[in-house]
């Protein structure tokens, strides 16, 4: 007989990578998102990123536009050229707002975009929004 599924269980949480050169915004963010249960990894530069990825994927990214050496599009064409991260979804977050920056992020993969400064409950609103269940 096959084993039984514990129905109780408690599934793993949700893992969210914030990609983003400046570590006082992935502590903030990571603080919003964990106090909601997620288990949040942080990289401070794409080249971090792309190690960490090879190791584990994540549920879901959130990536800064403006970053040395790679930036936010260049990463997210990567991981949608990538097979094993191509479905990884990825919001893009940035302090520029105009409407040419957020079609650039669309073109490039993103599956949302979310403007600096927002409050915890449009992060946490935009993070629900991208992890739902399948």
């Amino acid at each position: 007989m096959p084993p039984s599924k514990n129905l109780f269980a408690t599934p793993p949480p949700r893992t969210v990578l914030v990609i983003d050169d400046e570590r006082g915004f992935c502590d903030v963010v990571s603080v919003i998102l964990e106090s909601q249960g997620y288990e949040v990894h942080q990289a401070y530069q794409a080249n971090d990123a792309f190690g960490m990825l090879a190791e584990t994927v994540p549920d879901l990214i959130l990536t800064d536009l403006m970053m040395p050496e790679v930036d936010g599009l260049s990463l997210i064409r990567r991981l949608r050229e990538t097979p094993s991260w191509a479905q990884i979804p990825v919001v893009m977050v940035s302090a520029h707002s105009e409407p040419e920056i957020q079609e650039s992020a669309k073109e490039a993969g993103a599956d949302g975009f979310i403007t600096k400064p927002f409050s915890a409950s449009e992060l946490r609103a935009m993070v629900r929004a991208h992890l739902v269940e399948n």
